[in-house]
């Protein structure tokens, strides 16, 4: 909303740069950051995310999300090994596939983990042993969850233990879906200016629901800066019930889960519009309603 659409003599339109850079608190990852104002904005009726710049720089494979490994068993073993963890970072099928198998056959020299080439799906092998898989996260609060809750299911695997199927003296699992290489398609933004403004509600695990002020479209791959400037018509903007006192803006950025971005610590900034009341005449004549004399 430009100045010169509002009537001047009631509103006033502000711009407010917020850059992490430039953070007066912020957490160690750089997800959560607080901008203190240089004075404190008076009866304050609506805020709305103008802009955001926004690097991707949160890896799809990390031990922060929890799904960087995963735990086998050969057949009469009594104890399960721990598979990885991978280091973190973004990978191709291909170079997981050759990652996973080479920590495979340090396990047993017969395994193979290959993607195939007419489906798309990973495919774990081992010739003559029978094996178990256990796929699920070793962090408690992902394993929980009904999807994502491990490094099998970004593989496809749908199956948190999964046996294998012998053809032929060839114990074979295939996983049921391509794997998911992919950055999540958005983040979920919270805003406090002092309490926080609530917009939106994102399902969480559970019952619960998530409170935040704006869904965040991400549109390009790993390592690029997400341009936001309101051009996918989402609501970002929230009006107060009453005039608010504005001294500072809290932002956080959450994924799908409500867990903070690992934004490693990566710059980001955003811009936003602010609307003040300033109407002294009407400010005036509530003084002399309530004036004590």
């Amino acid at each position: 909303m430009e100045q010169g659409l509002v009537d001047t003599s009631k509103y006033k339109v502000t711009l407010v740069s917020i850059d992490t850079r430039f953070a007066t608190q912020k957490n160690a990852v750089n997800s959560t950051f607080r901008i203190g104002l240089p004075f404190t904005m008076r009866n304050v009726m609506r805020v709305r995310m103008a802009s955001l710049e926004l690097p991707l720089v949160e890896h799809v494979f990390s031990a922060y999300k929890g799904n960087v490994s995963f735990e086998v068993r050969i057949k009469y073993d009594k104890f399960t090994t721990k598979i990885g963890p991978i280091p973190d970072g973004n990978y191709t099928a291909g170079e997981l596939c050759t990652l996973l198998e080479g920590l495979l056959k340090t396990v047993q020299p017969d395994f193979t983990c290959s993607l195939d080439p007419v489906s798309n799906r990973v495919v774990v092998k081992n010739t003559g042993i029978l094996f178990r898989l256990y796929m699920s996260s070793d962090k408690s609060a992902v394993a929980e969850r009904a999807t994502c809750w491990g490094l099998g299911y970004y593989l496809g695997f749908r199956e948190r233990e999964i046996m294998p199927v012998q053809v032929g003296g060839v114990f074979t699992t295939v996983a049921f879906s391509p794997p998911n290489l992919k950055p999540t398609p958005y983040y979920l933004m919270q805003l406090k200016c002092p309490e926080q403004a609530v917009n939106l509600y994102h399902p969480g695990v559970g019952p619960a629901y998530i409170e935040a002020f704006a869904k965040v479209i991400l549109k390009d791959d790993h390592y690029t800066t997400q341009f936001d400037d309101n051009s996918n018509m989402l609501r970002k903007e929230y009006t107060f019930l009453s005039p608010t006192a504005v001294p500072f803006f809290e932002v956080t950025l959450l994924d799908p889960w409500g867990v903070p971005v690992n934004m490693m610590d990566a710059d980001w900034s955003m811009t936003l519009e602010v609307t003040e009341v300033v109407n002294s005449k009407t400010y005036d004549n509530l003084l002399t309603t309530y004036q004590r004399r």
